[in-house]
């Protein structure tokens, strides 16, 4: 495999792309400890990995990072349940949230390191997210 380019992770368990699918599958199955975390893992993964989305969907994820670090999972599913109400209401229009400070830092964790061994194991993941977030807000500060 070869090294990621915009994270720097070895690629030693696959793509980056490929071990996010591994995450989001297990999101996708609403089962604990993943199903909850899976905004945090959307933001985190693209927070990272830019040239996976859009500049205009960053700062939003990085409101997500943001809301983790300061108020936990329940900050991260208020900020969720907010953006979907704004997209179901009739007047679409969104407050934009604010672009995220550009890198500073070369990463020092990746979802690599969240998969530990590709499988995203049960075990320690909260600690292992919480790790991840911190070290992307790092990036920024």
């Amino acid at each position: 495999m070869s090294t990621c380019e915009d994270c720097r992770a070895s690629g030693d368990l696959g793509s980056c792309v490929d071990l996010f699918h591994i995450l989001l599958a297990l999101d996708h199955q609403r089962l604990q400890p993943w199903g909850p975390h899976h905004g945090l893992n959307v933001a985190c993964f693209y927070l990272q990995h830019p040239s996976q989305t859009t500049e205009s969907t960053l700062g939003g994820q990085w409101a997500m990072v943001n809301g983790y670090l300061d108020g936990g999972l329940e900050a991260v599913h208020k900020l969720a349940a907010d953006r979907v109400d704004r997209n179901r209401s009739l007047n679409h229009e969104s407050r934009p949230f604010p672009a995220p400070p550009p890198r500073v830092i070369q990463s020092t964790m990746t979802i690599e390191d969240v998969s530990v061994d590709g499988t995203f194991p049960a075990e320690g993941y909260q600690t292992r997210m919480r790790s991840w977030a911190r070290a992307i807000a790092a990036e920024r500060a």
